[in-house]
This record gives structure tokens, sequence and C-alpha cells, in this order.
């Protein structure tokens, strides 16, 4: 939930002692005694002024412009302002049909991670923290970027799912009993994957962890694992294809590198795909990060990359994200603030 429009002071016993205490402290005559001057239009730093949820619709709203979707081929494309920022392609039936083995022999993990897959149905906040100490008080703006970038990611992500209309596990094979509610939209790609993979690549560009600290490079591991792992009990819990999260896990990082890219100046953006040719040469491919096949998201049988022109920056993002840095300052690679 992005927020609620309920009145915190809205129960019958509240009402009535407000409308009494002011005719009780009213002062007579009436004047007004405050004069606040009106800020420029659309001014970044009045996001101070708002709640939490209407400081996220905002900035959502935000994120969507430019955003559109265009079919090419056999593969669903995502673009901003025209320039292409993923595609993916639609693996054949019978590539899902020889997956289905692999989502089989895994349901042998359930009883080891029904703990964790009961626990990550809902955006896995906790698992975050774990690694890098998000709290919901003392890094309450850093709570909310991740939040944005989980609706900007479920946006995305569902007009995938419509387009690509690919069948959940169970409705191939009845063997499959998930042991969760299957999702009532499509298996492909994976929304968990997606979301994860694109939170654990925004928290390390926020948190300006370095690849050559080695303090760094661990927690950017952990994160990246862990976006893994989350993926990965999905399958686990027979509710999605191993290829869901292959294609997941690239969405999640081309949507994470331009929520960044709308944040930060100077952001140079690479548009994605996946290849699904690749997979339905090679069907029975598990989900595996650390692969050589799948390791990198720019070349190999699965994905390919390309320019496109420079992101533009938005100055309301950049203020959004500099609140969610200030947090950090000290820690990690951020620096205290000027």
């Amino acid at each position: 939930m992005l927020g609620t429009l309920a009145d915190a002071f809205a129960n019958p016993i509240m009402v009535d002692a407000l409308i009494l205490g002011r005719e009780g402290t009213m002062v007579v005559p009436d004047t007004n005694y405050y004069a606040p001057e009106l800020p420029g239009i659309d001014a970044p730093d009045e996001m101070d002024r708002w709640e939490p949820w209407v400081r996220a619709y905002t900035a959502l709203g935000e994120m969507l412009q430019g955003i559109s979707f265009e079919t090419s081929g056999n593969a669903f494309q995502v673009l901003s302002s025209g320039s292409l920022l993923a595609e993916i392609g639609r693996p054949q039936e019978a590539t899902f049909q020889a997956q289905m083995p692999l989502v089989l022999s895994w349901a042998e993990l359930r009883n080891e991670r029904a703990t964790e897959i009961m626990a990550q149905i809902d955006s896995p906040y906790a698992f975050w923290s774990s690694i890098i100490y998000m709290h919901p008080d003392r890094t309450q703006r850093t709570f909310e970027l991740v939040n944005i970038v989980l609706q900007f990611c479920v946006y995305v992500e569902m007009r995938f799912k419509h387009a690509l209309a690919c069948w959940r596990p169970v409705e191939y094979n009845a063997q499959v009993q998930p042991m969760i509610t299957t999702p009532g939209h499509g298996s492909f790609p994976s929304g968990h994957a997606t979301q994860v993979h694109a939170v654990a690549h925004v928290l390390k560009r926020l948190l300006m962890l370095s690849s050559t600290n080695l303090g760094h490079e661990m927690i950017s591991e952990q994160l990246d694992r862990q976006a893994a792992r989350i993926a990965t009990n999905r399958v686990v819990a027979g509710v999605h294809f191993p290829i869901d999260s292959m294609a997941g896990r690239m969405l999640g990082v081309a949507l994470g590198d331009y929520f960044v890219g709308r944040c930060t100046k100077g952001q140079t953006l690479t548009g994605r795909k996946f290849i699904a040719g690749g997979i339905d040469a090679n069907p029975t491919t598990e989900f595996n990060p650390y692969h050589a096949d799948q390791k990198s998201l720019s070349s190999g049988p699965f994905y390919s990359t390309s320019s496109v022109p420079k992101n533009v920056e938005s100055p309301l993002m950049e203020y959004v994200w500099r609140k969610a840095q200030a947090e950090w300052a000290g820690k990690f690679g951020v620096p205290p603030p000027p």
C-alpha cells in the first residue's frame, strides 16, 4: 500500500472534543495571524511538508513520466522517452515444459525453506535490513525510497506479464501442488525476482558501495545473493519456473539502473535484453547468476546490451534520493553532508 486517506483523529469522542475545545478557546475578534509565502511551482523541497504516502504517489508519478511499452516481434519492451530500457523475448511453450522437472525436483526443498518463503510473500524489508541495518524510524526516507522502487517495478512488470501471458507451473502439471497461493497473473517474468534485484541495485548505489573495498564488496555480494535466493524460493514454492527468475533479474537491474539515473546526475543508461532464443536452445538451464553463462547481463546466450541516450535526471527524484542518502552519511561509502 502506498498510503491511506484516513484521518488520525476521526473518532466520535475526539471529534466532539475538538468541537467543544474550539468553542471554549476561540479569540474574538478573528484576524489572520499567518502569512505563509507560497513556494515556486513544483519545488522539490516542498516534499518535506507531505505525508509519506503523498511523497510516494508524487515520486511514482514522476518515475512513470515518459515510460511506454511496445511489442517487438516475439518480444515486449519498456522504453523511456522512446529509448529502450529492457526487452524480454517470450520463450517457446516447449521450453516451459522442459523446465517442469526442475520445478518438481526443487519441491524437495520446501520443508527447509518454508519459513523463508512465507516471510517473503510480501516485500522483504526485513531481509534487506538484516544486511545493511535499515530501520523504519532511523532510516524512514530509505524505506520510502525502496517503496517507490517496488511500486515502479510492479507497474512495469505487470505490463510485461500481461503482454507475454505465460502460464504458471501448476497449469502445466497438477503434481506441482504449490505450497502457497499461485498469484493471479502471469508467470514470466518473475515479479519477485524483478523487485529484489532492482532494490539490491539501488541500495548498492545509494550506499556508494565500492567494488575496490573488500567490506563493501562483501555487502554487495550479500545483497545480490539474497535477491537470487528470494527469487529461487518462488520456484521452490511451485509458483515460478527458473527462467522466470532469469528474465526478472535482468528486468530488475534495468529498472534499478533507470531509477538511479532519474535520481542522480551524469548517469549513463544501458538498454538490456533477455534473449528467448538462448533459453529455447538450452531449455533445462537453471537460474544461477554465478554461472559463467548468466553472470554477465551484457553478453552470452541469454543477455545482451546496447547503448542508449543519457538518462534525464529529475530534480524531484534527486531530492528524494538525497534525503535517503543523508541517513547513511559517514557510513559505507556515503560522505558526510557538506
